[in-house]
């Protein structure tokens, strides 16, 4: 983007010449050419960094339109003056050609740029971002990967299948090919690792989420080696057509196999994904019910056990986020108690108690829907709030009476 901006300041340079070159006296017009032969240079040096760096070619190619509509701008006001020296007409003549030259080959440059960006962009990996994630944003994104390495692979396919329509294949459309099955094999990594982290984070919590993944877990497996295998028939494919050589038929044969057997695969595990997502937003729901549906079956006596109810609701739900992840017997203790002291604060607690009820359920919710992060800071914030609430004195018991 840097040289983009060279190339702009030296047009704008050009062009401020060039106006005062159309009212100068004739002696001005080697310069003037001198300062167009540079202009020149400098449109070329933005071609060459349009081919460098795509995503710096489409403000190049703005600049030289800009360029071109002021020599024009020039030329024509060359053509109205008469004093104008006639080298000053020429040399608009010819910087109009020039930059129209190099306009056109930024333009084809371009092109090819938005081509090869259409068709590889990178896949990202999981990073911390996705640790701090809820499980159903996980899941999402699992089902996006998933998406992704199908449509992907589908394109892999229809391109084959175009390109061996004549049993033969060109190195353009090797290239094609070429730069979907990296796509595609990039897609199902990135996917196989997505799913890697939901075990981590959520398998012993989403325990009845785990069948149906590991069977989607298997047919990326097997795609995955269908898109090792197609690779690297494509890297021999490349080495025949280097040579001049012509393809046989067996190696067409094998090649149209391996595409039409990974498009099937994966639509099978875009499928499965599918059906997957709808089973974790139903249990995922059914969960969060479950836990906040839990009655009390311990409630305080007096205030000072109901402040002491809710730090064990604190204790057990700072252990459990501990390792960033919560197990469902973890789960159902916290329940347990969360119902246990809100039930203890509304009967013993005074205002100030009875409002961190929400505030104890909302953590609840939280740790169900497998949102640690959400959790974790409710959880500082009900700490706060309890240590601010001094727990008020329990009543002395009368004193029992002495035997006579």
């Amino acid at each position: 983007m840097k040289r983009t901006g060279s190339v702009t300041l030296r047009v704008g340079l050009l062009i401020l010449i060039l106006l005062a070159g159309c009212r100068a006296p004739r002696a001005l017009a080697p310069d003037i050419q001198a300062t167009i032969d540079a202009a020149i240079a400098a449109t070329n040096t933005a071609q060459a960094s349009a081919q460098a760096t795509p995503d710096a070619a489409p403000g190049t190619q703005a600049t030289i339109d800009a360029a071109v509509a002021a020599t024009n701008a020039v030329q024509a006001s060359a053509q109205a003056t008469p004093d104008a020296a006639p080298d000053t007409q020429a040399t608009g003549y010819a910087a109009v050609a020039a930059t129209g030259t190099a306009q056109a080959n930024v333009q084809v440059t371009v092109d090819a740029a938005v081509e090869a960006t259409s068709v590889a962009a990178p896949t990202p990996t999981p990073s911390a971002e996705h640790v701090t994630m809820t499980e159903e944003e996980l899941a999402a994104l699992i089902d996006q990967a998933v998406a992704e390495a199908d449509a992907a692979t589908q394109e892999y396919s229809a391109a084959t299948a175009e390109a061996t329509a004549d049993d033969a294949i060109t190195q353009e459309e090797l290239e094609m090919m070429q730069s979907y099955a990296v796509l595609a094999e990039d897609a199902i990594a990135y996917a196989d690792e997505l799913i890697s982290l939901y075990y981590d984070l959520y398998a012993e919590l989403a325990v009845e989420m785990i069948d149906v993944l590991v069977a989607i877990e298997e047919d990326l497996a097997t795609l995955a080696e269908t898109a090792a295998a197609m690779n690297a028939m494509l890297e021999e494919v490349d080495a025949i057509l280097e040579q001049g050589l012509e393809l046989a038929d067996e190696t067409i044969d094998q090649l149209e196999d391996a595409a039409r057997a990974a498009a099937g695969y994966a639509a099978e595990a875009h499928a499965q994904t599918l059906a997957w997502m709808e089973k974790c937003q139903a249990g995922l729901e059914n969960r969060v019910a479950r836990a906040l549906a839990v009655q009390p079956n311990n409630i305080a006596a007096d205030p000072k056990d109901a402040l002491q109810s809710a730090f064990l609701y604190v204790d057990a739900v700072r252990q459990a986020v501990s390792g960033n992840n919560v197990s469902k017997a973890e789960l159902a203790n916290i329940a347990q108690l969360g119902a246990n002291a809100n039930a203890s604060l509304a009967a013993q607690g005074g205002p100030q108690l009875q409002q961190l009820s929400g505030t104890i359920k909302g953590i609840t919710e939280q740790l169900a829907r497998g949102n640690v992060a959400q959790a974790t800071a409710g959880l500082g914030a009900l700490e706060a709030s309890l240590g601010s609430i001094p727990a008020k004195p329990s009543l002395p018991k009368p004193p029992r009476p002495s035997r006579p």
